[in-house]
């Protein structure tokens, strides 16, 4: 009994451990983001992708007068974080897509962020 108690414990701490290293292996690579102000991108509808290996969000950003009008979420494979759709509203609200990230649901707010970053780039100045 205490073999198997021992062996559940180290598969657990394993698991553990990859998880955390494909966590901060991921957040290191959205950190990285290019920062693109509104003021700076064209008006238009700009589509804009990003993943990670256990997250993928597609968005569609549209740009008038400098001002962040609609984000549509086309796609959004979260996994456990769907709260992070509400990042959304926040984005529009401060007219940027450099906001806090929901609790609870980080990395999913992250690659929302960086959808949206990526489609302002694309009509970026």
């Amino acid at each position: 009994m205490k073999k198997r108690i021992k062996m559940i414990g180290m598969i657990v701490l394993l698991l553990f451990i990859v998880f955390a290293g494909i966590f901060f292996k991921e957040k290191n690579e959205i950190d990285r983001l290019k920062n693109v102000q509104v003021m700076h991108v064209k008006d238009g509808c700009y589509i804009g992708e990003a993943k990670t290996l256990l997250i993928k969000a597609k968005v569609e950003v549209t740009i008038l007068n400098e001002k962040i009008t609609s984000i549509q979420l086309l796609e959004h494979d979260h996994g456990l974080g769907q709260n992070a759709e509400t990042i959304i509203e926040e984005m529009m609200k401060e007219n940027t897509w450099d906001v806090d990230t929901i609790s609870g649901a980080t990395l999913s707010s992250e690659v929302i962020k960086h959808a949206v970053n990526q489609a302002l780039q694309k009509g970026a100045k």
